[in-house]
């Protein structure tokens, strides 16, 4: 430790890694909003998600997002575009 450095205030690497920690919290309560604000899921279906949110907190709320993101666009192409790209 280096002789000038105040123990009382943080290094670089302790915002660094409160500013990751902070981003995977965000990250996973806007996952578990969007999911619990999802009208389209089964019950069993947003607990089997809910888990996964919770159990991988950087995978899990990804995997979400891109599946709401894969879902809605989906719902919002017409059929014969989906026909056509399949």
């Amino acid at each position: 430790m280096e002789q000038d450095s105040n123990p009382v205030i943080p290094a670089t690497w302790e915002f660094l890694t409160m500013a990751i920690g902070a981003a995977i919290l965000a990250l996973t309560v806007a996952a578990v909003i969007s999911l619990a604000r999802d009208k389209t899921l089964a019950a069993g279906v947003k607990l089997l998600c809910l888990l996964g949110i919770l159990a991988f907190p950087v995978l899990g709320p990804a995997a979400w997002f891109f599946h709401r993101y894969r879902s809605r666009r989906a719902r919002t192409q017409p059929a014969t575009e989906r026909i056509n790209r399949a």
